[in-house]
């Protein structure tokens, strides 16, 4: 299992996603958005079935998570936030994400500086699972999938909790500003 376990996290370490410049520039149809979400996502996602869906893409449309695409046509700005949203509706809720996206969106001055930002923090983060602990490795026989099991839900819920109480204060902050 631990063998299993650090050859996956060993990949995990080489997984890349596009920068907001290697997005294609050209306008896409929804299909076609879905497909590259898939191909960037595809690789890391351990869920059965797609990773976005048409009825979740018209959700997030009609949310306001999603601008409106232009006569059915989506652009590089609509595929970064779907890859992001992607990834953040697996820890967080719509709504915080709406609000976590306007704030990164606002500070980093717009989506692609934002998005950038994202992908290296994501990229970082799975790096970070394989050396946790000041340099201990997965493959230490200290770290039974007991152990494993236990750390990973402990560190999920204490990211979680740091992620709610920064929107809950930029909200503050900002409601303080209008």
């Amino acid at each position: 299992m631990m063998d299993e376990l650090t050859a996956w996290l060993n990949e995990m370490e080489q997984f890349r996603l596009p920068r907001f410049e290697e997005l294609p520039e050209l306008d896409l149809y929804r299909d076609q958005l879905l497909t590259l979400v898939d191909k960037y996502i595809g690789p890391i996602w351990l869920e059965d079935g797609p990773v976005v869906t048409t009825s979740m893409v018209n959700n997030y449309v009609k949310n306001g998570l999603l601008p409106h695409p232009e006569k059915k046509r989506y652009t590089r700005e609509h595929l970064a936030y779907l890859i992001a949203i992607t990834f953040l509706k697996q820890v967080v809720s719509i709504n915080e994400i709406q609000e976590g996206l306007e704030v990164q969106t606002r500070l980093n001055g717009g989506i692609g500086k934002a998005y950038d930002f994202f992908c290296d923090k994501q990229e970082l983060a799975l790096k970070m699972l394989n050396h946790r602990e000041e340099g201990q490795v997965l493959s230490e026989k200290n770290q039974s999938s007991a152990y494993l099991l236990v750390e990973m839900a402990t560190i999920s819920f204490a990211t979680k909790l740091v992620t709610k109480k920064t929107l809950m204060i930029e909200k503050h902050n900002s409601n303080e500003k209008s």
